[in-house]
């Protein structure tokens, strides 16, 4: 009997490593699905937040490319004042603009529209992923500070400016102007930037400009979220309408930090290079910083806020319907 109650009890033994086996494997599967769905639903609700900015407001983007490939005379003091932002100015243009060719301003949303999938492909989830991996990291170091939401910053605009400029020198070809068609314009931007290099002409811009642009960006998203979950909210999650509300004031803030670089990085994709060219001011501009000193120096400082109107409203009014949907997206998505 000792033999028998031996016999049972080690085939259970056994029984129960068999099942316990096939249970671990399910649960590794259960938890990579899940992980796999927490990627697919950042990058769906990335792109489709980024279309719904996109078609709500392409003609600002439009606008604001115009006004700032505009070379002003506000330094020799016969043109736009020098003694206030130029959103007066703006304003004229654009109404002109409104009145005039309303259509044109819908020039090179397809190819946007596009542009925006790899773009958002690359975006949220490199600063989601970079924020998790910084979140473990700072939690196995206790003792050391890690700026986690401006180096995850970093991370994602490096990332973001590598497959943004191509589409981006297109369009602006496109929205000025210059190219009638999208196979024109890489065409166009090909000659004039002398090979392949043309579509990425005013890469180094980009960069600083994306760069810079994430780390205002998430910083002060980061801080207006706890802001407002420590004092509206209270503990519970933000509501879609304190959700627009943030992103509003982030893309508002953060449009009006980084406007000299986005002035820079237009003129620097659409300025004439090839002498046999005829589209495009030929602003003489070597780089980043060469072009902000001959911008001031030429046409004065509050030239680097050229366009800085309709930036504000696409920029403000922009984050507000990016950043409600994608959260309301996200939550969906994840169930929550």
């Amino acid at each position: 009997q000792a033999g028998w109650s031996r016999g049972p009890h080690s085939s259970c033994l056994i029984l129960y490593a068999w099942r316990a086996g096939p249970r671990a494997e399910v649960a590794k599967n259960r938890q990579r699905a899940m992980r796999h769905g927490h990627i697919f639903g950042i990058v769906v609700a990335s792109i489709a937040a980024e279309w719904a900015r996109k078609a709500a407001l392409y003609p600002l983007d439009t606008m604001t490319t115009r006004l700032q490939a505009t070379r002003t005379t506000a330094a020799s003091g016969t043109g736009t004042s020098g003694s206030a932002l130029p959103i007066w100015s703006d304003l004229v243009v654009m109404c002109s603009m409104l009145q005039h060719e309303p259509r044109a301003l819908y020039k090179g949303m397809g190819a946007s529209l596009i542009g925006a999938v790899p773009t958002s492909v690359v975006y949220m989830p490199t600063y989601e992923f970079s924020k998790m991996a910084l979140l473990k990291l700072a939690a196995a170091a206790p003792g050391v500070k890690i700026p986690v939401a401006q180096v995850a910053s970093v991370a994602t605009g490096l990332a973001c400016s590598s497959v943004r400029v191509p589409t981006s020198v297109v369009k602006a070809r496109l929205q000025l102007g210059f190219s009638s068609s999208v196979r024109h314009a890489v065409a166009a931007a090909l000659q004039n930037g002398g090979g392949w290099r043309g579509l990425y002409a005013g890469w180094y811009a980009t960069c600083v400009l994306d760069v810079s642009y994430a780390l205002v960006q998430f910083t002060v998203l980061e801080r207006l979220v706890a802001l407002c979950g420590a004092t509206i909210a209270r503990g519970r999650m933000l509501s879609s309408g304190e959700n627009a509300l943030v992103g509003f004031l982030v893309g508002v803030i953060t449009a009006i930090l980084t406007e000299p670089l986005d002035v820079v990085k237009t003129r620097l994709q659409t300025q004439r290079r090839d002498p046999r060219s005829i589209c495009g001011t030929d602003f003489g501009y070597a780089g980043v910083f060469d072009g902000l000193h001959k911008m001031v120096q030429l046409e004065g400082v509050l030239a680097l806020w050229r366009g800085l109107l309709p930036r504000l409203l696409l920029k403000g009014w922009g984050s507000c319907i990016w950043y409600s949907a994608y959260t309301m997206l996200r939550n969906i998505m994840e169930g929550v």
